[in-house]
């Protein structure tokens, strides 16, 4: 008895298994195209296929198709349609084409020629589109342009997510948007956003002018408000500027940009290069500010002048001159000349460079200094200084301390101007309350401590020293032996060495010294 409950109770598990196994087995079978409509049909049993002609219309799951004529296989559950071919799924997504085919199974739909996809936010055209109607995304492999309300897109491939409106294109994509065209290898798009996203080497130009371009490799641009940020390789090229940073951010509607570290501007035409890691940049205006570790950079033939400040500034004035400005703490240097001041202005017109508040140069073996300094350059050069009230100019005649101290050759006045041959000061003249120091030599030997004031003077200077001066008005003055001269008595007033606050290389304008302290009973500082 016992035995045969459990044979029974198998016999039932294995029926309920078999029953089981045989429903699933139902639930997955794939469901069938069904043919909704055709004016005629034409069934081929030997080769199963059924052939349908005029005003097909048919359907599969969230699918409705329309056609001209189709063939439809009855062993696949395929179907290829002919002529005026049109798909829509789920009363949002709408396909057209002149060819297609349809797989049941997978839900693939292969379109060709004329090809359309169409959602709410945008329309593709190709003449090659894979569909997949399980997930819903359109892949293009020949060509393809989807156009929105805002954009026209380009590329040789592309997909198309349309649950999350979400495009991918690849190799030779055009974005054409109403300020910008873009030209880049990969790209993203938002249809519903309008957001470009930029996945490899790009080119953005501005459509007002093909001299504006942006570069970059990574960055996104939202094409409603002409906003864009750029974190990869970014050039910005403008006129004849050019622009590099590590992240970018653009404005393209004000066509302002700020850019952070490692930026890099620089100016074909007059050979200037200015860097820093932080900075904006106006293209309307033509301004540009850069901070933050700067360097201006006046690159020269021979030689070039490196420059530091807190920030830097470029403009143009109402004449379109391009102007630069450096504020706070400026320090420069160059083999020629070096110099240091708290603001400067350079004019590229007439490449002439402007000292304020407490500027002093070195150059020739000399130090200048005034309340106004001006420097003329050219070709990496310095022509000529001017020096506007309280010019002084100061060269250190040995290197030997003596009793009475270091000796200067010293040359004061009103204004000054000096003029160079071979990148050396080879004369200077003094307008107005001149006066001189200078010690004279015979043949090596210093003779003496020579003191002499007129109103205008004109000095010429052969290797570094003085060789001759030249009164211009009615002079007055004294040769006063050195063992008889007073330490006070070879020093004009205001007299200041500032030979700590020389730059002694490129790097070392980054440093700003601090004054030695002075000795006890010393009357000059080095």
């Amino acid at each position: 008895m016992c035995n045969s409950i459990k044979i029974l109770g198998l016999v039932g598990l294995l029926c309920l298994t078999s029953f089981a196994f045989h429903a699933q087995g139902q639930n997955t079978q794939k469901s069938q195209v069904k043919i909704l409509h055709s004016d005629k049909g034409y069934p081929d049993m030997r080769k199963k296929i059924n052939r349908l002609i005029g005003n097909v219309r048919l359907k599969h799951e969230n699918i409705l198709m329309w056609c001209d004529s189709l063939y439809q296989y009855q062993d696949s559950n395929q179907v290829e349609a002919f002529g005026h071919v049109r798909a829509i799924q789920n009363d949002t997504i709408e396909m057209t084409g002149d060819y297609m085919f349809y797989d049941g199974n997978t839900r693939l739909v292969q379109l060709r020629n004329n090809v359309t996809l169409k959602d709410s936010k945008m329309t593709l055209t190709t003449d090659y589109l894979d569909y997949d109607g399980i997930f819903e995304i359109g892949y293009y492999f020949n060509w393809g342009n989807l156009k929105d309300s805002i954009n026209t897109l380009n590329s040789k491939r592309g997909t198309y997510f349309t649950k999350t409106h979400l495009a991918f294109f690849k190799d030779s994509v055009k974005v054409i948007s109403p300020k910008y065209l873009i030209h880049s290898d990969t790209l993203k798009y938002n249809s519903e956003t309008k957001y470009v996203f930029l996945l490899g080497p790009s080119h953005i130009y501005g459509r007002d002018s093909a001299r504006n371009v942006v570069y970059t490799e990574d960055g996104w641009y939202d094409t409603n408000t002409g906003h864009a940020e750029l974190y990869k390789n970014n050039i910005l090229t403008h006129e004849t500027y050019t622009g590099i940073a590590d992240t970018v951010i653009m404005d393209t509607i004000s066509k302002e940009a700020y850019m952070r570290r490692n930026i890099v501007l620089y100016d074909s035409i007059n050979n200037v290069i200015v860097k820093g890691h932080r900075g904006w940049m106006n293209q309307l205006s033509n301004e540009a500010f850069v901070t933050d570790s700067t360097l201006l950079i006046m690159v020269g033939q021979q030689d070039s002048l490196f420059l530091h400040s807190d920030s830097l500034f470029m403009n143009q004035d109402s004449a379109q001159n391009n102007i630069l400005r450096a504020y706070h703490r400026v320090r420069f240097y160059s083999q020629d000349i070096q110099g240091a001041c708290d603001s400067m202005v350079y004019n590229t017109t007439d490449s002439l460079i402007s000292l304020y508040h407490d500027p002093v140069a070195w150059t020739s073996g000399y130090q200048i200094t005034a309340e106004q300094m001006s420097l003329l350059t050219g070709q990496g050069k310095v022509k000529e200084f001017y020096l506007q009230t309280k010019a002084m100019m100061i060269g250190q005649r040995d290197t030997v301390r003596r009793d009475s101290g270091w000796m200067f050759d010293q040359i004061k006045g009103r204004n000054m101007t000096g003029y160079f041959r071979n990148n050396e000061i080879y004369m200077v003249y003094v307008n107005g309350n001149g006066e001189t120091i200078y010690f004279p030599d015979d043949q090596g030997v210093i003779i003496g401590a020579n003191r002499a004031t007129s109103s205008d003077i004109r000095i010429l200077i052969n290797q570094r020293k003085v060789s001759e001066i030249t009164f211009l008005n009615t002079p007055e003055g004294e040769m006063t032996p050195l063992f008889l001269a007073y330490p006070e008595e070879l020093r004009l007033k205001d007299f200041r060495w500032l030979k700590y606050r020389q730059p002694k290389n490129k790097h070392d304008i980054f440093n700003y010294p601090t004054p030695p302290p002075s000795p006890k009973k010393a009357t000059t500082t080095e």
